[in-house]
């Protein structure tokens, strides 16, 4: 039965009739059923996920889902979400209301109704233009390289909690602080014969990044500690995040352009979605690129 399942949706549009393309969800008064792909999964709360959804109409939808009702919801599923009604009275960004009785169904990655939004990707313009207007809705400020599109995130608390095994991990988190203080100092030189670091004023090697981001995240939020990421680059981990590193103390336009980014970070609701790398103890981010 399995195997003449997944053959039969494979060669067959299973699952989609009757739904509406998202480009016209807007001017639908009434409820109505969506085909979409999660292109965007984010934690809200501890009860939340928030879902950013896209078709191949080219539109953009937000919807909330119960962490406990859809505890099953990734990043690049494709859905069927059934009784979903357009919210007027969102002025930031589009959004679907779910009712009680409403409910999203997911495709297998080898059906044929899945194949055909396998090349709907994430839209930052939305994104960009909130950044640019100031307003203070959540917008996750990095991606992770393709090769880990399929890592699932997990919590702060888990990963510093040291029961995980493994040492790679994807973590979505929020910087409450930038470290050092002078950004000039964060980038410094690097000399790989003594494997020292020295003032990139005066000192002769590589330039590196190394600074610390002291983070939050949702399963964090109620007590008092802050978590450490490195952000070092002079093993190559974490190189792509802020590009190529400059001498800060000479270089006037790269000390704005990070003074920039770094105030992106530090933005309310701004978030990081990163991958880490756990090495001695300490977490290490790398495979990483600021967008904006």
């Amino acid at each position: 039965m399995k195997k003449w399942s997944a053959s039969f949706c494979s060669s067959n549009n299973v699952g989609d009739a009757g739904a509406v393309a998202l480009k016209t969800a807007s001017k639908n008064t009434s409820q109505f059923d969506c085909v979409a792909r999660i292109v965007q999964l984010s934690q809200l709360d501890e009860y939340h996920n928030e879902l950013k959804l896209r078709d191949n109409s080219g539109e953009t939808f937000h919807t909330l889902a119960l962490r406990l009702k859809f505890p099953h919801l990734r990043q690049g599923q494709v859905v069927r979400i059934r009784s979903a009604a357009n919210d007027e009275t969102a002025n930031q960004k589009r959004v679907l209301n779910l009712q009680h009785y409403s409910n999203i169904m997911t495709f297998t990655s080898s059906s044929r109704v899945a194949s055909g939004l396998a090349k709907v990707s994430d839209d930052r313009s939305g994104d960009q233009a909130a950044l640019k207007a100031g307003k203070n809705v959540r917008v996750t400020l990095t991606e992770v390289d393709k090769k880990h599109a399929g890592l699932q995130s997990t919590s702060l608390a888990d990963i510093f909690g040291g029961k995980l095994t493994g040492n790679t991990f994807r973590a979505c988190f929020y910087v409450a602080k930038v470290e050092p203080g002078n950004l000039a100092d964060s980038v410094q030189s690097y000399d790989k014969k003594s494997k020292k670091f020295s003032s990139a004023a005066a000192g002769k090697g590589d330039l590196v990044h190394r600074m610390q981001f002291l983070c939050k995240d949702v399963s964090t939020q109620s007590n008092n500690n802050v978590y450490r990421m490195l952000l070092y680059t002079h093993e190559g981990l974490g190189s792509n995040f802020f590009g190529k590193a400059a001498n800060l103390h000479k270089d006037a336009a790269a000390l704005k352009r990070l003074q920039g980014q770094t105030a992106q970070l530090t933005r309310f609701n701004s978030w990081v979605d990163a991958v880490v790398e756990r090495r001695n103890g300490y977490f290490f981010i790398k495979d990483t690129r600021m967008v904006f």
